[in-house]
């Protein structure tokens, strides 16, 4: 066939491929909205800046360099080295680098994100492993999908550093626990509690860690329910050790591994593998999570799991609120005097949504479709706009039956069953031999051979 005649080729590359006219943008990359068109006109200018502000060579002096550029941009020395940092970073990073300037959809705090975590790979092969990856972020999965923020951005380079290079994950981020020690055996920065004397009463305040407080508030409401109690009271039982409190944290592991390597903690999201072998030995319950449904209004605790592990965060698109801050919803809402016409408990009619963006789905402010892929279509009332959200936990994808996934199973289900005759042939191998020992050791003739009847041949 003539070159003239051959179809077009695509593309290889990730990146290449997602410029393409076809490919699928994001929410604020489509829209028309003047907003939505500045904030891409600012992403670029801010690249330019970062391009422009690249020393030429990485030999020369920083605070000389630094001392140069920030008069000239009228800015802070601090905020003249993110510039820097971001413009050496995308240079390093070629691929990454010229698809961000395509498209310039990424805003300068998801661009100083990248490159503060990037910064200390310098093995080129591990760069281009974590580069290759980073398309999973900064690529929509879906049309119309909204970009994620920034500490969700943060928490998904975690992961990707730390599966390839583990030296290298970066650090939390203020506020952000280490799953691997317990919350009560550190303190916060900024944490604090105080006491303020009054003529009939005391003040007592505090600031906590959002998970410290979640467990704190969790803890005081499960003691008040037992107990038939205020808050007050139940503060009281928990200091004088005269309550006890059930509180549940789920972590999502494979079924299918006796030892998980990895797992999702509700709240905090993916960990480590040391982290998991430590939250791993505290588990007490193990349930086994699948699509169900429930008769009333309130979901099951097994769905409320099911749910939270499918969504990862609030479902309202761009929010990542982690789905154990949120509420579990009807998407379509629950008639409570005719149950059977419709908003059944099910958990495909279930999803993820923090108390702000509950609030404006109840006032009709956003409608929001799902469809059997659990991807989630929000429309505005007042301007008619569409946003996509997807599922974004450890049981995203649950249930669908892809061609994949069917030929995946097809390959497991044949490992497994030629791995079980394998130990079975070697079983019957070995009790054959032990019986020709024991029938040599019997026979008073060495030559004389065994009677092949006794093995049933």
């Amino acid at each position: 066939m003539s070159e003239k005649g051959s179809p077009a080729k695509q593309p290889s590359d990730v990146y290449q491929a997602a410029l393409l006219p076809e490919a699928p943008q994001f929410f604020h990359e489509s829209s028309t909205n003047q907003l939505a068109v500045a904030g891409i006109q600012r992403n670029r200018l801010e690249l330019g800046i970062a391009c422009g502000c690249t020393p030429k060579s990485l030999e020369i002096d920083v605070d000389a360099y630094i001392a140069e550029i920030a008069p000239e941009l009228g800015i802070s020395r601090g905020k003249a080295l993110e510039y820097v940092e971001v413009g050496i970073q995308l240079a390093r990073m070629p691929r990454l680098g010229a698809f961000i300037k395509a498209r310039a959809h990424l805003p300068f705090a998801h661009l100083i994100t990248i490159a503060r975590a990037t910064a200390p790979l310098h093995d080129p092969e591990v760069r281009a492993a974590v580069e290759e990856e980073i398309a999973r972020f900064v690529i929509p999965r879906k049309h119309g999908e909204a970009l994620r923020g920034v500490r969700s951005l943060h928490k998904f380079l975690q992961r990707v550093i730390e599966e390839i290079e583990p030296q290298l994950r970066p650090k939390n981020l203020p506020g952000d626990v280490d799953p691997l020690l317990p919350a009560g055996e550190r303190e916060i920065v900024g944490e604090s509690i105080g006491f303020e004397d009054g003529d009939n009463f005391a003040e007592v305040f505090m600031e906590l860690e959002k998970t410290r407080a979640l467990e704190f508030k969790a803890t005081l409401e499960s003691i008040s329910t037992s107990a038939g109690c205020t808050r007050v009271e139940a503060l009281t039982h928990l200091i004088r050790g005269t309550a006890e409190a059930k509180i549940i944290l789920n972590l999502y592991c494979p079924a299918t591994e006796e030892r998980p390597r990895t797992a999702w903690l509700g709240g905090v999201g993916w960990i480590s593998q040391l982290a998991t072998q430590a939250w791993i030995d505290k588990v007490t319950h193990i349930r086994l999570l699948a699509d169900e449904s429930a008769e009333g209004y309130a979901p099951t605790e097994s769905q409320r799991a099911f749910v939270k592990g499918r969504d990862g965060t609030c479902r309202f698109p761009g929010c990542d609120v982690p789905a154990e801050l949120c509420d579990i919803d009807h998407i379509e809402p629950y008639d409570k005097e005719r149950p059977a016409e419709g908003g059944a408990t099910e958990t495909p009619n279930l999803h993820c949504l923090c108390r702000r963006h509950h609030n404006m789905k109840t006032a009709g402010l956003w409608n929001v479709a799902r469809d059997r892929d659990g991807v989630e279509l929000w429309t505005s009332s007042s301007t008619g706009k569409k946003a996509v959200s997807l599922e974004d936990g450890p049981l995203a994808g649950h249930g669908r039956y892809t061609f994949d996934k069917r030929g995946l199973r097809m390959t497991q289900a044949l490992e497994e069953y030629n791995q079980y005759r394998q130990e079975l042939i070697e079983q019957s191998q070995k009790l054959v031999e032990e019986a020709r020992k024991g029938e040599d050791a019997d026979s008073p003739d060495p030559q004389d051979p065994p009677n092949a009847n006794e093995f049933g041949f």
